[in-house]
C-alpha cells in the first residue's frame, strides 16, 4: 500500500509538472509567434486586442494607455477638478490643450508651477513660454543632461504621472501609460521631490523663457 501512495504521488507530481511543461511551451510558442521580429504588426494588434485602454485598478487608481484610452481628457478632468494647486514636473510639455487647461486653472485662483526639462526653452511648439507669458510661475531645469520626470501633484493629494509626456503625439499616435493616483502621502513624496528639483534651475535659460 505504501509502494502504490507512493507511485501514485509521484505519477501525480508527474502529471503537474507535464502539465506546466506544455502550458509553458504553448504560451512561449505564443510569444513567440506574435513577438518575433518577423511579425510585429500581429504582435502590436494581439497586445492592442487584450490590454483595455483604461481601468481602475483600485479606489484610489486609475490607468490609461494611449493611444485610445482618453489619457488627454482624465488629465483634463483631473486638472479642472484642482482647487488649490498644481505642481508639474515634465520633460516636453507641447500639448496647447494641456496648457489651456493650466491657464483655466489659473484663471479660478489654483496656483500652478511648472517645472520643465532645459530643452523646452528652445523646442518647437514648447508651451514654456506661452505659460510665462501668462504668468505661469515656471522654471527651466538646470539637469546638464535630462530632467526626465513626467508627473503633476493636484492639491497635495492627487498624483498624476507615467511615462505620458504632455504633448499631442503621446494622447495621439505614441504607446504611452498614464496613472492617477489619489492618495495624499504619495502625493506628499512627490511634492517633496518637486519642490528638490523646483530649486535646481537655470536663472538663465528661465529669464530667456520669460524674454527678461
Amino acid at each position: 500500500m505504501i509502494r502504490w501512495r507512493h507511485f501514485r504521488a509521484t505519477w501525480e507530481v508527474w502529471v503537474l509538472l507535464v502539465g506546466f511543461f506544455l502550458a509553458f511551451a504553448g504560451s512561449m510558442v505564443r510569444w513567440w509567434s506574435v513577438s518575433g521580429t518577423e511579425a510585429p504588426r500581429a504582435a502590436r494588434l494581439v497586445e492592442r486586442a487584450d490590454a483595455p485602454a483604461s481601468a481602475e485598478l483600485a479606489k484610489d487608481v486609475e490607468v490609461f494607455f494611449s493611444p485610445g484610452g482618453d489619457a488627454r481628457g482624465a488629465i483634463q478632468q483631473a486638472v479642472g477638478a484642482a482647487q488649490d494647486s498644481i505642481l508639474i514636473a515634465m520633460y516636453t510639455f507641447t500639448d496647447f490643450q494641456l496648457s489651456q487647461a493650466l491657464l483655466d486653472a489659473r484663471g479660478r485662483g489654483v496656483k500652478v508651477l511648472v517645472y520643465l526639462d532645459r530643452s523646452q526653452a528652445t523646442m518647437r511648439h514648447s508651451q514654456a513660454r506661452a505659460l510665462a507669458a501668462a504668468g505661469i510661475a515656471l522654471r527651466i531645469s538646470s539637469n546638464p543632461r535630462i530632467m526626465h520626470n513626467k508627473f503633476a501633484i493636484l492639491d497635495d493629494a492627487v498624483v498624476i504621472t507615467g511615462s505620458y509626456n504632455w504633448t499631442k503625439a503621446a494622447g495621439d499616435d505614441n504607446d504611452e501609460n498614464l496613472l492617477i493616483v489619489r492618495n495624499a502621502e504619495i502625493a506628499a513624496r512627490y511634492r517633496e521631490q518637486f519642490v528638490i528639483l523646483w530649486n535646481m534651475w537655470d536663472r538663465k535659460l528661465t529669464d530667456e523663457v520669460y524674454g527678461r
